[in-house]
């Protein structure tokens, strides 16, 4: 029997995949780089890694980071450790057999033969592991090894959703489906979805946005033709309903004004059928650098990417009072996309947090500041922490009340052609809970220029 406490030996680390899944477990913990980021660089290398057996470490990896607190728990019995409700994350950077534990716990059962293929005693060490972690009762562990999160994080749930907190954490640790946006440039939805399932891919409508497609896991797109003719684009349908917040028509001037990649400009754009003018700005050259070719290939030439010193450039007084529409999606912990990004429970902390909304409120500030009087403000985030969501808003309305009215986004929603709009809103708010609706937590609120 394979010693389950001794790593494999650095001499084997460019050649096992669980070393390899280990060396990228303990580099995503220093939270310098995204996890698919330094996946894809690492498997880059001259491991010369089969497609099944890239798969299988990515799957391990997330699977580690979706669940890190029951793995450390686990972890520290079989080693002998002091047992901690919450990870260390400390150790976890600095003491790389301790992640070749947690990666040797995470190895998804389904992936044990291509693992085995390529490195039999690896295989052999984690059936055995895996074995005698699957006696070990839980029901005693602490909340946050059961509902895998920090007990901070934890706490705001609860406050949130009492006592439906077990299945929110349990949504927020399954992996997300993979959302589709038909775009209205190229196809019609119905069309695009005949098309998918005559390919033999289970598509169907998503619930609530009236453009949406989803499929029930991760599929390569690129070799699809609706793809390659910029039918559909990838968006979460929660989204989407924020770009449907939006409203936009054919001939106003929008900005999309925390742009990012751009996948709620090219929604917007969209739903303005490449008229008028469509700003997206965004502080990060990177991020905005691929929406030229994007917006290209979905048929849209109204869109002028910017790049912004911040939210006080000069260049915005020019803009001052005479758009239309603005989205401000703002910059946020993220920690409504735990089902893609999982690392982020370990990244933010409650200060993080806070210093995030001291900024979102500076960049909803500015931002108005271009809206024209009658044109309508939507400010978003994809976190699901009231911090940076209902108290920004609120502190908008105290701030800027004179100038601008709350709107109902259930109204919204509806003229924009959302199915069940009110299961959506709370208080007059988008809310979107991954448990409750199977999207990433979103939130959005809307106001109109007096």
């Amino acid at each position: 029997m394979a010693r389950l406490d001794r790593p494999v030996p650095r001499s084997a680390a460019a050649v096992s995949p669980l070393a390899v899944t280990a060396d990228v477990l303990q580099e995503t913990l220093h939270f310098r780089q995204p996890p698919d980021t330094l996946l894809a660089r690492t498997l880059r290398g001259p491991q010369r890694f089969g497609p099944r057996l890239r798969e299988a470490i990515g799957d391990a990896l997330f699977a580690a980071l979706r669940d890190l607190p029951r793995w450390h728990w686990l972890a520290a019995q079989r080693l002998g450790q002091t047992l901690t409700g919450e990870p260390d994350i400390a150790r976890c950077r600095a003491d790389r057999a301790w992640c070749e534990a947690v990666v040797r716990l995470a190895w998804p059962a389904a992936a044990l033969p291509v693992l085995a293929e390529r490195d039999p005693a690896a295989a052999e060490a984690v059936a055995v592991w895996q074995a005698q972690a699957a006696t070990v009762d839980l029901s005693c562990a602490p909340l946050t090894v059961q509902w895998g999160g920090p007990s901070w994080l934890i706490d705001r749930w609860r406050a949130a959703v009492g006592d439906e907190v077990a299945e929110l954490a349990a949504a927020l640790r399954r992996p997300a489906p993979l959302d589709l946006r038909v775009n209205a440039l190229r196809a019609k939805r119905d069309a695009v979805l005949a098309e998918l399932q005559g390919a033999g891919l289970p598509a169907v409508p998503t619930a609530h946005a009236p453009w949406g497609i989803r499929l029930p896991q991760r599929t390569p797109l690129q070799g699809l033709e609706a793809f390659r003719r910029g039918a559909i684009e990838v968006q979460d349908e929660g989204s989407q309903l924020i770009a449907a917040l939006v409203g936009a028509r054919r001939g106003e001037t929008i900005v999309d004004f925390c742009a990012g990649a751009g996948g709620k400009t090219l929604a917007l754009g969209a739903d303005m059928r490449d008229s008028g003018r469509l700003y997206a700005f965004d502080t990060a050259a990177r991020r905005l650098e691929t929406l030229p070719e994007r917006a290209r290939r979905a048929g849209l030439t109204q869109v002028q990417p910017m790049v912004l010193v911040g939210e006080d450039d000069p260049r915005l007084a020019r803009l001052a009072g005479k758009i239309d529409r603005v989205l401000v999606d703002a910059p946020c912990s993220g920690l409504g996309t735990l089902r893609r990004h999982p690392e982020l429970m370990w990244r933010h902390t409650p200060a993080t947090v806070a210093d995030m909304a001291v900024l979102q409120q500076r960049i909803l500030r500015a931002a108005a500041r271009l809206v024209r009087p009658g044109g309508r403000l939507v400010y978003a985030t994809c976190s699901l922490l009231a911090e940076e969501n209902e108290a920004v808003a609120s502190a908008f309305d105290v701030a800027m009340g004179d100038l601008f009215e709350p709107l109902d986004a259930a109204v919204l929603l509806a003229d924009a052609r959302v199915r069940d709009p009110e299961t959506l809103v709370e208080r007059g708010y988008l809310r979107l809970w991954p448990h409750r609706h199977g999207t990433d937590g979103f939130f959005a609120a809307a106001w109109r220029r007096r």
